[in-house]
């Protein structure tokens, strides 16, 4: 498995190596798409939402491109060896189907304001995806036949644009779900792609007008929702007008800022639902969030962004995988945490591409260049190489946060590398070559200059911090926690910890609502706590015991805690979030 940097096709990064979580889980939902069965990703499976083929039906077809807009922006950026489908042929595939007015799909749709239905909506969104994907494919391949197939499909987002603009039709959908109005804002993504490789204004125009017209936040489909602002970020990214930046910022904190924000770090799948049968996750949306987080760290330096990110890459967003590396749903309790459902929702159409996605551009930010600096920002494995140096960086075990970065090759001039000391880290200690580097961080970062050798090795050691979280986001330190906390969450470094009925049986048997987890004074002065037992995990350092009383008898119990990440690479069980603590 290779991924490629688009923007930097010089620069390639691989994996998996030892340790290695981020590089796993990559492996898992690429490897899914690719040699994974019940559904299998075929051409004709991709292709059947704008063959209308009715021997290759299947759910979503109405959402015309999606799934091919999908496969392209994910396999563009991803390699897997042995992979059946050409990307290539694929695409002549895909621009075989076009239509001649430019669209994919369904031509009898026609675009009379007066008569717009859900389906022209779903149609919107596909062609928006496509789009998308089809300039993700151009930046890496350069085809020009997929690119001219793009500039068609512009003119036809352009030539309908106006009737989807109307204040009535805005008003009819905006809180249709996903097929609501966020399937027409959402082509802002696809428009500044295409922009940045035809520099024709006009794409430029569209999108910025599209994206004003988005609904005040409410009871809209996240994904869309969220899609929206990323394409904003392209926007500001190719204008640099701190107008679309500080859009997306306001919009961004307004979730934030919300009940919408849950305490994994991600968002439900529709704005406004806390009580409904419907009220659950969605990998899509949880991407988009990790993602436009990424983005908005980007543009602003602000590390507040790349927290987020991280928190809901290593907590909801790996959670949101399962075990077969699908991405897709889960029922939410808010008071308790994820419910199991009669039926999973592992949803192949959408959330396993745009899950990878994220992923993906996650393990791309590990380590970025700026002014020649190189910066450690996520803690995560992986092999970096430019003409200047290169290093591996890699968790030196399973079961401690410490990882090791070595020097792999370099040049006789000096060279910067900035390790980020993470706001989850009680405290971030260095050894260059084993000897102790006392140096303060500056900004968020630890920067060591020097004129580096190959062999030459530094470890990083992370002390994560120990957090309670109440259910009105109060956040208390371990020395600062009060006597007793009744429904509250519990925070370690990166990861929000949970427990679960298959890892822990006996905990909630019934009755659990007052259950208690003790935790000993001296453990939360100190800040070590007792470890639990992870076999085969890579985050063994964050599997923690307490002893527990139950609400259904009077002997003092244990109770394993771990990140709840973990609980997806088996068995999806119950997962419980909110807790009662008590110090002793």
């Amino acid at each position: 498995m290779v991924l490629i940097s688009c923007s930097q096709r010089e620069r390639q990064i691989s994996s998996v190596l030892v340790n290695d979580e981020l590089g796993a889980r990559i492996k898992m939902a690429s490897e899914r798409l690719v040699f994974g069965r019940e559904p299998e990703i075929t051409e004709d499976f991709l292709l059947a939402c704008i063959t209308s083929d009715p021997k290759f039906q299947r759910r979503f077809t109405e959402y015309c491109g999606d799934q091919c807009g999908r496969y392209l922006s994910t396999f563009s950026r991803i390699q897997v060896k042995g992979n059946p489908i050409d990307l290539n042929g694929l695409v002549k595939k895909i621009i075989a189907n076009q239509k001649p007015d430019g669209r994919f799909g369904n031509s009898d749709l026609i675009f009379d304001p007066t008569k717009l239905t859900g389906n022209h909506m779903a149609l919107l969104w596909g062609n928006g995806r496509l789009l998308t994907g089809l300039m993700d494919y151009y930046a890496v391949y350069k085809d020009h036949e997929a690119l001219k197939a793009a500039e068609k499909l512009g003119k036809f987002l352009t030539d309908v644009a106006h009737s989807c603009s109307r204040p009535e039709v805005i008003e009819k959908f905006k809180t249709m779900g996903a097929m609501g109005f966020i399937c027409f804002t959402q082509i802002t993504d696809g428009l500044v792609k295409l922009y940045e490789q035809t520099f024709d204004k006009k794409y430029l125009a569209l999108a910025s007008s599209v994206y004003k017209l988005l609904p005040p936040f409410g009871n809209q489909h996240s994904h869309g929702y969220l899609n929206t602002l990323y394409g904003v970020m392209g926007l500001y990214h190719a204008t640099k007008d701190t107008a679309d930046l500080n859009f997306a910022r306001r919009i961004y904190q307004q979730v934030v800022d919300s009940p919408n924000y849950l305490i994994s770090g991600g968002v439900p799948e529709y704005f406004g639902e806390h009580t409904t049968v419907n009220y659950r996750d969605e990998g899509c949306s949880e991407a988009d969030f990790v993602m436009l987080s990424l983005e908005l760290w980007k543009a602003t330096e602000n590390v507040d962004y790349l927290d987020k990110a991280e928190y809901c890459l290593f907590s909801e967003l790996m959670f949101n995988q399962y075990n077969s590396g699908d991405f897709g749903s889960h029922n939410i309790d808010e008071k308790f945490g994820f419910l199991t459902a009669p039926s999973q929702g592992r949803c192949w159409w959408c959330c396993d591409y745009h899950g990878l996605q994220a992923m993906i551009e996650a393990h791309n930010c590990i380590v970025t260049v700026k002014n020649g600096i190189k910066h450690v920002n996520i803690y995560a494995s992986v092999i970096y190489k430019d003409s200047g140096i290169a290093f591996t960086l890699q968790k030196a075990t399973g079961n401690k946060a410490i990882y090791n970065l070595e020097i792999d090759s370099c040049g006789n001039s000096e060279q910067v590398l900035a390790l980020r000391s993470p706001s989850w880290s009680a405290r971030t200690s260095i050894l260059i070559n084993d000897k102790p580097a006392i140096i303060k961080p500056v900004n968020g970062y630890i920067q060591l200059k020097q004129v580096w050798k190959k062999g030459d090795h530094i470890t990083i050691n992370l002390a994560y911090k120990f957090q309670i979280v109440t259910f009105d986001r109060k956040t208390f330190s371990s020395a600062g926690m009060p006597k007793t906390l009744n429904k509250t969450a519990l925070q370690y470094g990166p990861y929000l910890m949970s427990v679960d009925d298959v890892y822990n049986t006996s905990f909630m048997a019934e009755p659990s609502d007052r259950n208690v987890i003790y935790l000993r004074e001296k453990d939360l002065v100190e800040g070590k706590f007792e470890q639990a037992i992870a076999p085969s995990s890579n985050l063994g350092e964050a599997y923690l015991q307490f002893d527990y009383k139950h609400e259904g008898y009077y002997s003092i119990g244990k109770v394993k805690m771990r990140p709840m990440s973990e609980v997806s690479h088996g068995p999806l069980p119950n997962v419980q979030l909110w807790f009662n603590f008590e110090k002793k």
